[in-house]
């Protein structure tokens, strides 16, 4: 069968070839249209719009009333982002064939990208009476009022499609998203099973209520949902993905692996399984393994940056805080605005004694996101251990006038305090935190190891403990 593809694409390459040398040489021909449309199908395959483009153009000087030849030049508009002239091409071959759906179907998804989703229903509702794909225009109708937000109708026409065509894949995932923006992802429940009492081995039902459950953290029913799914379809690779997510969530790490390992034997080699799998390494702290990982998918995808970042965790993890940097900071080049990337390269470079350079990216990080505490929690560390006080409070109290509502952070400048010296004031803020998260007291005897020493504070946590 693989032999037999190749021999057809060899066989339309010489075509391509052919025609290209006759119109290099300006040599007249003459072919069917369905000739043109072979050549013209593979330029677009092959994403080479404006040599398609060119072919198209010569192949309607000799088929000019062709509306198929007129669809697949509103294609190629589309794929070079023109989409009014896609749109005039559409108009003139309506005109030429009136009854066509899939001249209604592109001019409606044309629309939907130029946001005029009201014309687009309109377009995609006209063509029903001319079809016998229902499935098909109810599900382009719901895709167009899920583009203008008007979730309550997507939900309908997704539905619509549902029933006529249970195993309507798109369909079925796109009811679950409308499902979930509108809150109502439990109600979905029903609508899953119903199908799937009609229909057992639709795999794509078991792995859309697979999804359902994972979205409402009901991980052990999504796992159970997704195995169906697999069982129905053995090669199922996104049912496979959820599953190892599925067992990502409940911490079966030794399980996600193994489930991973299998999409890779499945689908072949891909940065995102190699990243996968470098991350259950690292959860299961095989952290040379996970290396090896890492390194194989920022092979492929050299710009990966949440591989880089895996990569220099793992680093982290072995003590080499050095190596780590390397790569934390070509994944901060990539994205200097990402908070994870910001916060590791910091950290790692006050580990390696590069004070300065940890304070310009803390103080970054608070600029972009300014409502995490890890940064404040983090940054004002910095300045605690060499002995700065002052400067360690002064952080910690910015942090909860952005985030008056965090315990932890009030808990944080309790121990400050207390170093400080500034006993009456750490009594107040206690029972500031004590009165937001009276469990994350524990905290204390963490940063103080002598906390119960300081015999006023710990009454009043007793005294807490007891009206609790």
């Amino acid at each position: 069968m693989a032999e037999e593809f190749k021999k057809r694409q060899e066989k339309l390459i010489k075509l391509v070839l052919e025609f290209e040398m006759h119109l290099m040489h300006k040599k007249d021909i003459y072919h069917d249209s369905e000739f043109y449309e072979k050549i013209v199908k593979w330029y677009i395959d092959n994403y080479k719009f404006k040599k398609a483009l060119n072919a198209v153009e010569f192949a309607l000087s000799q088929h000019s009333f062709s509306s198929d030849l007129l669809l697949l030049k509103a294609n190629i508009l589309i794929g070079m982002q023109k989409f009014e002239d896609s749109i005039k091409v559409l108009n003139h071959a309506h005109s030429l064939n009136p009854t066509d759906e899939n001249i209604f179907i592109l001019k409606g998804q044309v629309l939907v990208i130029l946001g005029k989703s009201k014309e687009a229903v309109e377009t995609f509702k006209n063509a029903i009476e001319f079809s016998s794909y229902y499935d098909e225009l109810f599900y382009q109708i719901g895709l167009a009022y899920q583009s203008s937000e008007n979730y309550k109708k997507a939900l309908k026409y997704f539905k619509k499609t549902i029933e006529i065509n249970i195993n309507h894949e798109n369909a079925l995932c796109d009811l679950a998203n409308c499902l979930d923006v509108l809150g109502k992802l439990e109600s979905s429940i029903k609508f899953y099973k119903k199908f799937i009492d009609k229909d057992p081995y639709s795999e794509f039902a078991w792995f859309n209520l697979a999804n359902v459950y994972y979205k409402l953290k009901k991980y052990k029913k999504s796992i159970k949902s997704y195995e169906y799914a697999i069982a129905i379809d053995e090669d199922y690779s996104a049912a496979y993905f959820g599953l190892a997510n599925g067992y990502k969530a409940i911490e079966k790490y030794k399980e996600a692996t193994e489930i991973y390992e299998k999409i890779l034997e499945l689908d072949g080699p891909s940065s995102e399984i190699y990243f996968e799998l470098g991350k259950m390494f690292y959860l299961r702290k095989k952290y040379n393994i996970s290396i090896e990982f890492y390194r194989k998918a920022i092979k492929i995808k050299q710009f990966c940056g949440k591989s880089l970042h895996g990569l220099g965790e793992s680093l982290i993890a072995l003590e080499k805080w050095f190596e780590a940097i390397h790569y934390f900071n070509k994944a901060f080049k990539l994205d200097s605005n990402n908070f994870i990337f910001i916060k590791s390269l910091a950290k790692a470079e006050y580990k390696v004694g590069n004070i300065m350079s940890s304070i310009e990216l803390y103080e970054r990080a608070l600029k972009i996101y300014p409502e995490e505490k890890d940064l404040y929690m983090d940054f004002s560390f910095i300045y605690y251990e060499t002995g700065e006080l002052e400067k360690s409070i002064e952080i910690i109290k910015n942090g909860i006038s952005h985030i008056p509502g965090e315990s932890l952070l009030y808990y944080r400048l309790v121990v400050y305090l207390i170093q400080h010296g500034k006993y009456k004031e750490s009594i107040t803020i206690l029972e500031s935190a004590l009165s937001l998260n009276f469990d994350n007291h524990v905290v204390l005897f963490k940063l103080l190891p002598k906390f119960e020493a300081q015999s006023a504070l710990y009454r009043i946590i007793n005294q807490y403990r007891e009206k609790r």
